[in-house]
């Protein structure tokens, strides 16, 4: 973080000049993000944009307010590359004398949250009325999660009612503001709308985050959870899979080869039993109410040859093995007992190797892994 112009700005209440810092860099690491979008970086702070006069106390605009005078009181770097010349030596002498004349110019302080809800109730805003109004919504966070303050006042409520005209779901962000206002609002269901989208990585997490706050009925605002240092993305995977796509393929037209296998449903259950490596399994019931656990490899694929060509089953999955059970729950009691999980209750980069397309049966050729070779246990 390298320090800035400091600048004063003279209020338009009683013309008394206060302070503010500027920066010439900074970056955002190690920052935290708030589910209403708020930012906190150690190395990167934001001036406010609405502050309070020092000396009167009144509101002031920072967005696109011109500040009355601006000079340096930092001059990294002067005259280690060399001797300064003169204009260097005189506007740096300018600089100093500056701040000697502004030196007890005070700092603006930090409007109160009552002022802000009031400002952005009772002024003109409209040139810059979604930053205001975001500013005033993070400072009513700012306390609820200071203090643990649960229910909204009728003032902070109207002034999120105001936000929503004003975030266009036109960009990610857009989107997960627009979620989150709908969340703090207690409006459940239209959060959980606003959050049905298409979301790159980073979004992915935040989504899954705020929809998870919204099924315990949660509506206070939270600091996102961080990608782990393992890598562990687990958020990412988990809004993947709750996005999973899970209707039937289209029947062909044209008798399939190898022939068509039908199994009604696509909630996929998933063992992981190493690196790259997991098997499947499908639930079917049966019309006299026994269920049929089917099995299947990475991707669909068969690991013996078969009679047919390859080209055959391209994009389609094969069967290699399958349990009969009494009923549904009997079958996932077994799955559970043999380390098989639901993959939309437990997901991972394994998501990339779910079996696609249509069935085919490969049972007679395939090995049998758990109705031959005994590697299946039996639930208690």
């Amino acid at each position: 973080m390298l320090p800035g112009p400091k600048r004063l700005y003279r209020c338009s209440n009683c013309q008394g000049i206060f302070a503010r810092r500027t920066l010439a860099s900074g970056n955002t690491l190690g920052a935290k993000y708030r589910s209403d979008g708020q930012m906190n970086a150690r190395m990167l702070p934001q001036t406010p944009p609405l502050v309070a006069c020092p000396h009167c106390q009144a509101l002031f605009c920072m967005v696109g307010a011109t500040h009355a005078v601006e000079y340096r009181d930092y001059f990294p770097g002067f005259g280690f590359m060399g001797e300064p010349t003169p204009e260097e030596i005189e506007s740096k002498k300018a600089q100093e004398a500056l701040a000697e004349q502004y030196r007890d110019a005070p700092r603006y302080k930090v409007a109160t949250l009552k002022q802000c809800i009031q400002y952005v109730q009772s002024q003109d805003i409209s040139p810059h009325a979604e930053q205001l109004r975001i500013y005033a919504w993070h400072r009513v966070n700012d306390e609820r999660m200071d203090t643990g303050r649960q229910l909204l006042q009728t003032d902070e409520k109207a002034n999120l009612l105001a936000l929503l005209d004003l975030l266009p779901p036109d960009s990610y962000a857009e989107i997960l503001l627009r979620a989150e206002v709908f969340r703090e609002l207690g409006r459940f269901d239209e959060a959980a709308q606003s959050l049905d989208h298409e979301f790159s990585n980073e979004f992915e997490s935040r989504a899954e985050q705020i929809m998870q706050a919204l099924e315990r009925q949660d509506e206070q605002p939270f600091v996102f959870e961080d990608t782990p240092d393992d890598g562990d993305i687990h958020f990412e995977w988990a809004w993947q899979a709750r996005r999973m796509k899970t209707q039937m393929p289209e029947l062909p037209e044209q008798p399939m080869v190898p022939p068509l296998f039908h199994i009604g449903n696509r909630d996929w259950w998933v063992k992981v039993l190493g690196m790259m490596s997991h098997n499947w399994t499908l639930i079917e019931p049966q019309t006299n109410g026994q269920a049929t656990v089917y099995f299947f490899h990475d991707k669909g694929m068969t690991l013996r040859p078969s009679a047919f060509k390859r080209a055959d089953f391209s994009n389609r999955s094969a069967v290699v093995d399958a349990l009969q059970f009494d009923d549904v729950a009997q079958a996932q009691r077994a799955l559970k007992a043999n380390d098989f999980d639901r993959l939309k209750v437990k997901p991972g980069p394994w998501l990339d190797f779910v079996p696609e397309g249509h069935f085919w049966d490969a049972r007679e050729t395939e090995e049998g892994i758990y109705s031959k070779k005994g590697y299946w246990k039996t639930a208690s």
